[in-house]
């Protein structure tokens, strides 16, 4: 864009930009590409965590199917022989490697040791809870292990006192586990498609802590409020609950009050199936 400027003797004389100006109108796209970039992230970031969403309320509607196939008994977690995990098991009813990957878990890699026995690498882990039941470790979440020493190992329909409000699968990265020294999130692996608790003993295998809103929100995962979940979608993370409907909630929420899983039952602990 150029302007004409008339001199004395009726002469046109062409003008360009100055250098002030110039600054200027890039200091204006400057300003706006500041704005503007990061209400495009935020949107990008919606996008993922819709899909995400949309990923858990297929696996939630897998496990409720498979669950109704077996005398509304859900999957174990993970076999005696740490094969044929929750994962493998409704694999079948979605018949989609790519619903067990949340579009924010950027690291699909794992160990080459773990190749061939651990499974694929995956987003979501499921409640495996367990703790103090009738004097004896038991299962407190809804998908246990089959374990020998573990009383009771799995969870029925109607043993979940609050299924609307009780958590079934949560999101736990493969980045996430592997960035703290973990084996990665693996879908036949134990510590990885499983979170069983407050068990640090775990985490050089793969993260296993619960959300407990009274630790740190400052620590390093997955020693803070939010536990092993991953809390990717601008601080928040999905979750599928055992009746089957999905959430998007901070993971100190699903736990404020943290504590142990000794009776009685908290009635804040969204992780605890015994809550009356």
């Amino acid at each position: 864009m150029k302007a004409r400027a008339l001199v004395g003797n009726g002469e046109r004389m062409r003008r360009g930009f100055t250098l002030i100006e110039l600054l200027v109108v890039i200091a204006i796209i400057a300003i706006l590409a500041a704005i503007l970039f990061p209400v495009f992230a935020q949107a990008r970031e919606k996008a993922r965590q819709a899909s995400c969403l949309s990923n858990l309320k297929q696996l939630s509607t897998a496990v409720m199917m498979y669950t109704q196939d077996s005398d509304e008994t859900f999957p174990i977690g993970v076999q005696d022989d740490w094969n044929n995990s929750w994962p493998v098991k409704v694999q079948p009813y979605v018949k989609n490697l790519g619903v067990f990957r949340c579009p924010s878990d950027g690291n699909m890699t794992q160990p080459d040791w773990t190749v061939g026995w651990g499974g694929v690498p995956i987003s979501y882990a499921a409640n495996g809870v367990f703790g103090g039941v009738n004097n004896n470790n038991g299962l407190v979440g809804v998908i246990g292990m089959a374990q020998s020493w573990l009383s009771p190992q799995v969870a029925s329909l109607a043993s979940v006192g609050r299924p609307a409000e009780t958590v079934m699968i949560a999101e736990k990265h493969n980045t996430d586990v592997l960035a703290a020294g973990g084996w990665g999130n693996l879908s036949s692996f134990a510590p990885g498609c499983i979170i069983i608790g407050m068990d640090s003993s775990w985490d050089s295998l793969a993260a296993n802590e619960a959300p407990n809103g009274t630790l740190s929100a400052t620590a390093n995962y997955p020693a803070g409020r939010n536990g092993s979940v991953s809390a990717k979608h601008s601080g928040m993370a999905n979750f599928a609950f055992a009746d089957g409907h999905v959430k998007a909630m901070y993971p100190y929420q699903t736990r404020p009050s943290g504590g142990n899983w000794s009776p009685p039952a908290k009635s804040d602990d969204m992780w605890d199936a015994r809550r009356p």
